[in-house]
């Protein structure tokens, strides 16, 4: 733990989960740190891959017309992912802090992609939730754009986020850490310590009230996260109101153990 903090002190953090994972009151706790700017999100790999369940412009956007230049996937990757990091730098800078972070939920499919993008490296903060709260979630936002309609077909899109994630972190231990969001929301206190030491930097109980400020910035993102001025865990077993008997059932087919008790 010791040398990889210290290490990581030093490395930009890629922050992941699948949506409504609590990432965005992640990014804004991050982001309340003197040291640390974490902005609201920015959909580079998303444009970059046309990764959008409807977009009747797609075929001419621009990543979708760039090749048309001769350019290779790798090369454009190359020019705009160079121009994307150090967007993230300046923004730094402007913001009078020594260090960013990105966060994104798609950035669990990405990783190969940052890793390319970042050859000195970076830390890789995956943000995780119990599947049928997330589930509920979902249900109620609805981002028809990104997200299907179909609750099985929602289900499936978790696992694949649950399981890029997981699959990264086994191969990269030591700059990688999976956070639940029910510890960050049932004792904020104790996780967001144990967070920043693991990133090498002083925890400062303060980011508990800066998190809300407008200061924070506004983007894509949970609409509610800027509403709440404390951390709280009442979203906790929503799933319990918010799903039916059939779809609890469908999750669990799909994932297999949720980690919630029998909803029998």
């Amino acid at each position: 733990m010791i040398n990889s903090t210290i290490t990581n002190k030093y490395l930009p953090i890629i922050i992941g989960g699948v949506c409504r994972s609590g990432t965005s009151l992640v990014r804004r706790l991050l982001d309340s740190h003197s040291r640390i700017h974490c902005g609201p999100e920015v959909k580079f790999f998303k444009d970059f891959y046309g990764d959008y369940l409807y977009d009747e412009l797609c075929h001419v956007r621009l990543f979708s017309t760039l090749p048309t230049l001769g350019l290779t996937e790798e090369e454009i990757l190359s020019i705009f992912g160079r121009a994307f990091v150090e967007s993230h730098e300046l923004a730094a800078r402007k913001a009078g802090k020594v260090r960013w972070a990105d966060k994104n939920p798609e950035n669990l499919l990405y990783l190969k992609q940052w890793a390319q993008l970042l050859p000195g490296g970076f830390v890789f903060l995956q943000i995780v939730r119990n599947p049928l709260d997330v589930l509920a979630s979902l249900k109620e936002i609805g981002f028809y754009k990104t997200v299907p309609a179909a609750f099985a077909d929602k289900a499936r899109l978790l696992k694949t986020f649950r399981d890029a994630g997981a699959a990264y972190a086994a191969r990269h231990p030591e700059s990688s850490l999976t956070l639940r969001y029910e510890d960050i929301v049932r004792t904020p206190h104790a996780t967001l310590e144990y967070l920043f030491s693991w990133l090498g930097e002083t925890f400062e109980p303060e980011v508990l009230e800066r998190f809300s400020l407008p200061e924070r910035g506004e983007g894509i993102e949970d609409p509610k996260v800027k509403m709440s001025q404390n951390v709280h865990d009442r979203s906790i077993g929503r799933w319990r109101r918010d799903l039916t008997q059939e779809e609890i059932y469908t999750t669990q087919s799909i994932l297999g153990d949720t980690g919630a008790e029998s909803p029998a």
